[in-house]
């Protein structure tokens, strides 16, 4: 099975898995449509990976960001996040920059990401 076609498996499975959206600073865009978690959790005593590891983290996570479909975008996100709890801080860090990355609607009502 290639990558796109897991990533579609996993757009129509329900998941309890917390939303890697939802404590950024725009929060959540799919609200209650969206098929991860909202309910409120810990992440206390989260360890810092080393340098090389942490490294590796951030190059995945920005080729999460590279296409521009929200869904698609969304499960890889939430793939890197559910690795490691450091990886979805960073993640959060990444949505709460404003510069570096926004979300629009299209004409269709879909949320696309807009550099």
């Amino acid at each position: 099975m290639d990558d796109t076609s897991s990533m579609a498996a996993e757009l129509t499975r329900p998941s309890t898995e917390l939303c890697v959206f939802l404590h950024s600073r725009r929060g959540c865009a799919k609200g209650d449509q969206c098929r991860f978690s909202h309910l409120p959790c810990s992440e206390d005593g989260i360890t810092r990976p080393r340098k090389a590891r942490r490294q590796r983290m951030k190059e995945r996570i920005l080729q999460c960001f590279v296409g521009t479909d929200f869904d698609v975008m969304q499960v890889a996100l939430q793939r890197e996040a559910q690795r490691h709890p450091y990886a979805r801080r960073v993640i959060q860090g990444y949505l709460n920059n404003s510069s570096f990355i926004h979300f629009e609607k299209d004409g269709a009502g879909e949320f696309a990401v807009a550099w």
